[in-house]
């Protein structure tokens, strides 16, 4: 995005609204792929925890106990779900009164698109593009719902396979590898950059309009508004594309919060992660969170425009081929991230740190140089207690 210090793509919408609230740049999320990001954002626990692990396992473990948003709803919320879904539980299981337009899978062409209309709905051709029915639908559902209401609006974009038409493609056209981001790894393998945009600056253009409604039904001041990657995007970097890695590019993903209670204009380079979105979301509602969740609220950063939050977490538990549509498997690991440092830890007990104020490329190993051996005892001392807090099956790898 423009508001996270790219100069070469075009997101007005999104930087203005960034502008106009806080602005996490050191934002993370809690396990990089679609579907298990999904089910992190419905229960604030870890996947190790919830059970929904990877894009091959999409179901919760038994016994979970009620969703966020169904606490949501049980709490007098009309809650909405509108665009991507991908995961086993259908959407009224999980809590949603209403589903007006939805996808039923992972990605979708964005040319008539097959999607579903209500709960039980069928894939139907829809006319029109993705983005746009996602934004029309979501836009009908501000103008009748009635407050409050907790609108989950997933776009398929930028998911591949991409498409873009001329007009968002026109700003990038012949540009190629110029237009990477300034903080982009330099070389890798080749990655679509225009295409990429164009994609992105359309989704800038949907989502300025549906703003303009929130705006025009007078709901600004009432309203919390969170903008977030389910994951992040390879682009390339280590020779990779897509995600799941534990590279920056796969799990640093822009994240932001707007709307009448958020303080404007603040920028908070503290780590936070996806996993404490749930909570916020509860304590804005005024929602005692029905068991214990592995997320805090971002309630006080939002309203002060600061934070004193030292550590953010990541992890990935699902070492099986069928967890990735490519059939390669990704060896289990977790991230302990601070303001300066990341520290990785795999299943085979391997391990990394880095230094991302020196080397934001990830390039340099320092968990053998003896200099550091501070540092790395204190990021494993995090992890240490992280997996002890949240009953962490993989508490063995620290040994």
């Amino acid at each position: 995005l423009g508001a996270a210090g790219n100069p070469h793509i075009h997101t007005p919408h999104l930087d203005r609204l960034a502008a106009r609230g806080v602005f996490f740049s050191q934002a993370i999320i809690s396990t990089p792929q679609c579907a298990p990001s999904r089910g992190v954002l419905l229960t604030g626990l870890e996947s190790y925890q919830n059970g929904l692990e990877s894009n091959g396992r999409t179901a919760f473990r038994k016994g979970l106990g009620p969703t966020v948003v169904e606490q949501l709803r049980r709490g007098g919320y009309h809650t909405a779900l509108v665009g991507k879904w991908h995961i086993d539980p259908p959407p009224d299981e999980c809590g949603f009164a209403e589903a007006p337009l939805w996808l039923a899978p992972g990605a979708s062409r964005y040319v008539d698109p097959l999607l579903r209309r209500g709960f039980d709905g069928k894939d139907e051709k829809t006319p029109g593009h993705i983005t746009e029915l996602f934004t029309d639908a979501a836009i009908e559902c501000l103008r009748r719902l009635r407050q409050p209401f907790f609108l989950w609006l997933a776009y398929n974009a930028p998911h591949t396979p991409w498409y873009a038409d001329e007009k968002y493609k026109k700003p990038y056209a012949g540009r190629g590898d110029q237009l990477a981001p300034p903080a982009h790894p330099k070389g890798g393998a080749k990655f679509d950059w225009e295409t990429y945009y164009a994609v992105i600056t359309h989704l800038d253009e949907a989502i300025g309009r549906l703003v303009a409604e929130l705006e025009r039904a007078g709901l600004w001041d009432r309203t919390l508004i969170v903008f977030l990657g389910d994951n992040g995007y390879l682009c390339g970097t280590k020779g990779l594309q897509g995600k799941v890695y534990p590279w920056e590019e796969s799990i640093r993903v822009p994240m932001f919060a707007s709307g009448g209670m958020v303080r404007p204009g603040a920028r908070i380079d503290a780590p936070v992660a996806s996993i404490d979105l749930p909570a916020t979301f509860l304590d804005y509602a005024g929602i005692r969170p029905a068991y214990p969740m592995a997320g805090r609220s971002l309630r006080g950063e939002l309203e002060s425009g600061r934070s004193r939050r030292t550590v953010a977490f990541a992890a990935w538990n699902d070492g099986r081929p069928e967890a990735l549509v490519i059939r390669k498997p990704v060896e289990p690991y977790r991230v302990v991230r601070t303001r300066t440092h990341k520290y990785i830890l795999w299943e085979s007990k391997k391990q990394a740190l880095f230094d991302l104020r020196s080397d934001p490329a990830e390039e340099h190993n320092l968990a053998g140089d003896a200099r550091h051996a501070q540092v790395l005892a204190r990021m494993r001392a995090l992890l240490a207690q992280r997996m002890k807090e949240t009953a962490d099956p993989a508490l063995a790898w620290l040994g």
